[in-house]
């Protein structure tokens, strides 16, 4: 358990003290130059900001103390003007776990309903993701957009399913499809702090990012910086070796079962629906 808590490194501490030295002193009205010798806040002005003793605060950050109450994490999130993925992911890791709480089915079959979705979404590229971002299921236009190099019936098999974190950093077809590759893995990196909040004590997901810190130099760079953000929509802009340019819209959306479905869709009669739905009929020759 201590290891997968190493690897996960959702340490209140260690969290707060990276936000505090990126606050910026200006922001707050105060001086940004002078005696400072440390970038960002000084410990003393974040608790006074905060409406928290010294003491109290310098406690926390040094993990003395490795939970605080709702309404003390809240203040120190806005002190350090924290977003609200932040400001989420910081209650989470500033809480002690709730025993029995309930998991997602994240290593089952796709469900009957579930495949139904699935099936009937032709016209958008669509998949459903366990909160690790294992593929539990795809369709066959998500498929051809980002693995047809990969068996389509790996997603039934739970311990040989793809995670599409690891294909975007560790396979270089899906790597090659991202026109801007270095925002992508700033963003899954981010999602995967922000969901490591939730699940401290995951050991497959301590696996898969113990993995990407060994195989991935990239990954390994970016997880100590404990970047957060909960990546549910958006746009990306793709170069994909069939139909060329694609510039596609994604959402995500919780499924009853604690499942995640994602779905990719251009904008209606633009080229990208277009070269979309060449790829869907691309399938049938």
């Amino acid at each position: 358990m201590r290891e997968v808590e190493q690897i996960m490194n959702a340490n209140l501490g260690s969290y707060l003290r990276q936000m505090r030295e990126r606050a910026q002193p200006e922001n707050r009205g105060l001086p940004s130059s002078g005696a400072r010798r440390v970038p960002g806040l000084r410990r003393e002005e974040v608790a006074a900001l905060a409406g928290v003793s010294q003491t109290y605060y310098t406690r926390l950050e040094q993990s003395h103390t490795a939970h605080a109450s709702p309404q003390v994490l809240l203040s120190i999130a806005r002190a350090l003007e924290l977003n609200s993925d932040e400001q989420d992911y910081l209650l989470k890791i500033g809480s002690p776990e709730q025993p029995g709480q309930p998991r997602p089915m994240q290593d089952g079959q796709l469900g009957l309903s579930a495949r139904m979705l699935l099936s009937s979404l032709d016209s958008v590229a669509a998949a459903v993701l366990n909160y690790r971002c294992d593929i539990v299921g795809w369709n066959p236009l998500f498929h051809a957009l980002f693995a047809p190099h990969l068996d389509f019936g790996l997603t039934d098999d739970a311990e040989r399913r793809p995670n599409i974190i690891k294909l975007n950093f560790l396979d270089e077809n899906v790597r090659s499809l991202y026109a801007d590759w270095r925002t992508e893995s700033e963003s899954n990196v981010a999602y995967l702090r922000f969901i490591s909040g939730d699940h401290r004590n995951d050991p497959r997901l301590a696996e898969l990012i113990g993995e990407l810190v060994i195989h991935s130099s990239e990954f390994g760079a970016l997880w100590p910086r404990q970047d957060v953000a909960n990546c549910v929509e958006g746009t990306k802009l793709f170069h994909h070796p069939v139909v060329g340019e694609l510039d596609l819209m994604y959402q995500s959306a919780q499924l009853p079962d604690g499942n995640i479905l994602k779905f990719y869709h251009a904008e209606p009669d633009s080229p990208h629906e277009a070269s979309l739905r060449l790829l869907r009929m691309d399938l049938g020759s």
